[in-house]
């Protein structure tokens, strides 16, 4: 195995010297898991190979990682390839509305189950949590915006002494590569135009109209795309980059995620939990990463198409009964595929392989020709990518990825200047300062929306869209954050030497600023032109949607030379009516000659950033899966470049056996990543908490181990596994333990949480915390305090049970409750079909099926309903109607999904009263005791883990308490919500 040496073991770039040339200061907050990282028990590694030092052997062939952590994250993604791959194109997956002759009726069609799966996830997330989302945003937004006006912001993300390691300029460009570089060529023209031309917030939904006029649309336009590229998003890059980089640069700990709740709770990130946050890291860093790089060679094979003026380049230039000689020996093959597509998939339905006498349909077989060959194309560009990208990272940080990065802005500051000097340029300074005021103006307004009325089943009906915040707004916050793990700590390694007000001003100022201009250059160019095509005429029916348009410049001289007026020729698109994928191009086409020089300096950048965000996704996943290490060995590096690109490949693969939805595959991977976005909203909420701890056990504000309980919150006595010392070690796994004691008390305290409520309790009593009264004595109140917390905590048990129970014996009961001497039975409209009525009284969720699949399912339906979507009112039909009047299929109410929820609601919120009494009284053992933490705590700890909570309690309460000059210290931080701070 060989030794690994402390020096290599970090990286030549700080952290060697730093153990190598001091030993760890006892006094140090970090120390202990400091001397771990330097004895080689910070995690479980697996080392073979080459000694670790400068040889190319070593760099080669050396193998240094932690297997658990990569194995489960590269089972976690490939499980999840493979999966997708496995289960393709469902022949019968989905009920839809399928139009026969003039009527409509529902059967089962062919679907991609998976994306539909992983969209409904997305949705589910968007519609139950948008508050959590906005919310959290907007705090993080705060929280960085105190930190950098705070006593801590020139504090140095190392020692005191170290120095930058890259200049200003290469460290803003790998920022700036790696944080949004490719999203700005998707997004800069096509954001602002579907906000302009879709259905939006500001649009009326049900007729089409815009309730905006243009000019107005078109800045509400600028100012959405503004805000979903603005401070919101680049805050949770932030935070976890300043976190890591201070963690690790300074204290000497390991540059991975587990590495940010150090300051919560301590060395246990070296075990399970470490692994497992570090191992979901991993996985949401190459799906995000694989997603980008799957859906962006569409980009980018636009692009090349843009320049060569044919649909295919990688074989022949375009298929047709022209050149079908020389085509024609793929005839058997392309049958195969069209009946490899579901039969009654869109583009079967609409094209025949053959005509009514057997005879081959070219126009039919050049489609499946020209899409196979894309498909081929687009794989093709992603292994060149990953080929390269592999070549850079393999190459190191300070050679490939930052030479690669200061390419990459320099070609898109010089697009951006081109367009600013080409196109109106004073109109789109004046779109900027107009933009910035917008943004200002509204952004207390747009921060906080949540489209609560939108998003409610009972909405205005001249609203915004219900789909509009879950597809827009909360769709970029759950990716921002899904990237968080990735962009956070290659910013982390980049930002050496640097202080955190430094950090913030580039991580946060600068990449902000450049987003604007870009999305206002690019944005208001594409805005104008698609306003110019609507003004002019230009329509998706008009040829190419373009047209040359030449008309008066009425701002310049009335007439020029010759006496003729002076007119503004160029091209004009229909954006609106063009793929996502060929805006930019469009609009970088329409400046005449130079056109296609842009576009091609469009597509190598395009090209260049799709590199850095490979190479740099595969450093990132390497440093995490080798448990931190600075500069992992090349041979990890080259595997997770590869792991990406083969991924990306697959999903891509698949696509060819769906024409109708080729990025399938690849849309669920980035629905199920997004989704990986709510976790995580959590995570960094703690690693705010954790940044500001942190700094103050850095400034000595608080001593780290003193003032704290005896056993961690997240201690149940079970260890999984451990590591063992010794750098020499090739592997250093190390079996776990059980506490049973421990186990079992807890598996009591889920139970019976009573006993110890009440032990801990009358204890507090005695100790006057508060006084009791004299006149009943402390076990009288401690024992009524008990009684009144067990009977909230058994009655949520109690109506939460009683509320899945099913109490109905007909059909009837089961669907609501019955009021007898109503005016329908669900069976007839008149008094005189029948002599007893009844009105069901539901309310929830209920299955919907359609008349017609109710009846040939056998479903058991109580009434049947109809939606008239013309006006969006319900009319009711009897059992058994297919269709109403207006011709719209009628539907049946089934069986309730999920629990009733008549009494589970109340249940919670007696739970909710037994989890702010233990909050209550966890605050007043921490006063007690003068221990550190805050109300909120209090109340999360007890909200979600009450059993370890009243473990803690019995053990601190066995031991008087050791003073009582603490005690007020605790009590005015427990009056707030934030870290208290030495001052209080």
């Amino acid at each position: 195995c060989g030794s690994t040496p402390i020096l290599s073991h970090f990286g030549s770039s700080g952290l060697g010297v730093l153990w190598h040339n001091r030993a760890v200061m006892a006094e140090d907050w970090c120390a202990a898991a400091a001397r771990r990282v330097e004895k080689g028990s910070d995690g479980v590694w697996l080392r073979f190979g080459p000694p670790v030092d400068d040889s190319l052997m070593s760099k080669f062939f050396s193998v240094r990682f932690n297997p658990i952590t990569s194995g489960a994250a590269t089972v976690m993604l490939f499980g999840f390839v493979i999966v997708l791959l496995a289960i393709g194109v469902d022949r019968e997956g989905c009920l839809s509305p399928q139009t026969v002759g003039e009527s409509t009726q529902w059967k089962y069609t062919a679907c991609y189950t998976p994306q539909i799966e992983f969209s409904f996830w997305m949705k589910w997330v968007a519609d139950c949590f948008t508050w959590l989302y906005i919310g959290s945003q907007d705090c993080w937004v705060v929280f960085l915006a105190v930190l950098y006006f705070s006593r801590f912001a020139d504090m140095k993300l190392g020692k005191d002494d170290d120095e930058p390691e890259f200049s200003d300029f290469a460290w803003f460009s790998m920022v700036f590569s790696c944080g949004v570089g490719v999203g700005l060529f998707f997004y800069g023209v096509a954001e602002p135009i579907w906000h302009y031309v879709d259905v939006n917030r500001y649009g009326h939904q049900w007729n089409g109209t815009e309730r905006l006029p243009d000019n107005e649309r078109a800045q509400a336009a600028m100012n959405l795309t503004w805000f979903h590229w603005g401070l919101h998003g680049w805050v949770v890059y932030a935070v976890v980059g300043v976190l890591l980089a201070f963690l690790h640069f300074r204290k000497g700990l390991p540059m991975t995620i587990k590495t940010c709740f150090y300051p919560l709770i301590g060395e246990r990130i070296y075990g399970f939990w470490g692994d497992f946050v570090d191992s979901i890291s991993i996985v949401a860093t190459t799906m995000g990463v694989c997603t980008s790089l799957g859906l962006g060679v569409f980009q980018i094979n636009a692009g090349i198409r843009k320049l060569t003026g044919y649909p295919n380049w990688i074989k022949l230039s375009y298929y047709n009964a022209e050149n079908f000689g020389e085509w024609s020996d793929r005839v058997d093959s392309l049958r195969d595929y069209y009946l490899d597509y579901p039969v009654d998939s869109a583009f079967r339905k609409a094209h025949n392989f053959t005509d009514e006498n057997g005879d081959l349909i070219i126009g039919t077989a050049s489609r499946i020709a020209s899409f196979v060959d894309t498909n081929d194309e687009q794989i093709l560009i992603i292994w060149l990518i990953t080929l390269v990208a592999t070549l850079s990272v393999a190459s190191g940080l300070q050679v490939g990825i930052q030479s690669l990065s200061m390419i990459c802005l320099y070609l898109g500051m010089f697009l951006m200047m081109v367009i600013l000097l080409m196109d109106d340029t004073w109109y789109l300074m004046n779109l900027y300062t107009q933009s910035l005021g917008y943004y200002l103006w509204d952004f207390l307004r747009i921060s906080f929306y949540s489209a609560a009325f939108a998003q409610s089943d009972h909405g205005a009906r001249e609203g915004e869209a219900s789909w509009y915040m879950s597809g827009w707004t909360i769709f970029y916050w759950g990716w921002w954050i899904a990237f968080a793990p990735f962009v956070g700590i290659f910013f982390a390694r980049i930002s050496k030497g640097r202080t955190i007000r430094q950090f913030l001003n580039g991580t946060m100022t600068l990449p902000i600023a450049y987003n604007f201009a870009w999305m206002t250059i690019f944005g208001g160019a594409g805005l104008k032109m698609e306003m110019a095509a609507d003004k002019f005429g230009v329509t998706c029916d008009t040829p190419r949607t373009r047209a040359n348009i030449c008309r008066v410049v009425e701002r310049m001289r009335p007439s020029g030379y010759g006496g003729n007026p002076e007119v503004y020729c160029s091209t004009i698109t229909k954006l609106s009516c063009r793929g996502t994928t060929d805006m930019v191009f469009d609009v970088l086409s329409q400046y005449a000659d130079i056109g296609g020089l842009l576009a091609v300096v469009c597509l190598i950048s395009l090209i260049l950033y799709f590199i850095t965000s490979s190479d740099s996704g595969s450093l990132v996943d390497d440093i995490v899966s080798a448990n931190g290490i600075e500069e992992p060995p090349v041979v990890q590096r080259v595997y997770w470049a590869f792991t990406e690109g083969a991924a990306a490949t697959a999903l891509l693969y698949q696509g060819r056996l769906n024409y109708d939805a080729p990025d399938a595959g690849l849309r669920a991977l980035q629905s199920a990543s997004i989704c990986v976005g709510l976790p995580y909203t959590f995570l960094i909420c703690f690693m705010c908490v954790s940044l500001w701890r942190a700094l103050q056990y850095e400034r000595g504000e608080l001593k780290w181990g003193e003032s704290q309980f005896k056993h961690s919150i997240l201690d149940v006595g079970v260890t999984a596994y451990g590591a063992a010392e010794g750098t020499s070690r090739c592997f250093n796994l190390k079996l776990g333990s059980i506490d049973l004691s421990r186990l079992t008390t807890f598996f009591f305290y889920i139970a019976a949480p009573v006993l110890p409520f009440f032990s801990v309790t009358s204890k507090m009593k005695r100790l006057g915390a508060p006084k009791s009264s004299a006149i009943l004595g402390p076990v009288f109140w401690a024992a009524a305090t008990t009684a009144f917390a067990a009977a909230m905590f058994y009655l949520w048990f109690i109506l939460v049970l009683v509320d899945y129970v099913d109490t109905g014996v007909d059909g009837v009961n089961v669907y609501g409750n019955v009021i007898p001497g109503g005016i329908w039975t669900g069976r007839g409209w008149t008094p005189d079909e029948y002599t007893e009525y009844k009105v069901t009284q539901r309310f929830g969720l209920y299955k919907r099926y359609p008349a017609e699949v109710a009846a040939g399912d056998n479903k058991t339906a109580l009434d049947a309903f109809v939606v008239d979507q013309s006006n969006f009112f319900p009319e009711y039909l009897q059992a058994g109607s297919e269709y109403n009047e207006t011709g719209v299929a009628a539907g049946a109410v089934g069986e309730r999904l999920g629990a009733p929820m008549h009494y589970a609601v109340m249940g919670w919120y007696f739970y909710l009263t037994f989890a702010c009494l233990l909050m209550s009284l966890r605050n007043q053992v921490r006063a007690a005791y003068g221990l550190s933490g805050n109300i909120c705590e209090d109340f999360f700890a007890s909200l979600f883990l009450y059993p370890t909570v009243l473990m803690q309690l019995e053990e601190m309460v066995t031991e008087p308490p050791a003073q009582k000059t603490a005690a007020s210290k605790a009590v005015v931080v427990a009056a707030t919500c934030v870290p208290e701070s030495h001052d209080a």
